[in-house]
């Protein structure tokens, strides 16, 4: 019993570690938020963050995430969130890229 509580708390921090490694790597971001702080926020004030604009933005999250309802750049992304659960991580990465001039093309 003892054996299988240490392997599982081993496995535990060789995964944690390994986890925010990777999520850092992968999220390189020039606007630095929580993703608990981003979910409070607008679409026009995620926008204002990073500099790019907020109609572009909107527009990548509606086909990204199929949405159906209608949403201005007042929306807040709690509230979008409610139709689709995206994590706040992953508006950061379509932030980058629009402020990158990333295509999808």
């Amino acid at each position: 019993m003892k054996a299988l509580f240490l392997i599982s708390i081993i496995a535990l921090i060789i995964l944690t570690g390994c986890t925010s490694e990777h999520n850092d790597e992968l999220h390189d971001h020039s606007v630095e938020i929580e993703g608990k702080e981003m979910k409070l926020l607008s679409v026009q004030e995620v926008a204002d963050l990073w500099e790019i604009d907020s109609e572009v933005l909107l527009s990548k999250m509606l086909t990204e995430f199929n949405l159906k309802k209608s949403y201005t750049v007042d929306a807040v992304l709690e509230d979008i969130r409610e139709e689709y659960p995206f994590s706040p991580a992953i508006i950061k990465d379509m932030a980058e890229e629009i402020k990158q001039g990333v295509s999808d093309e």
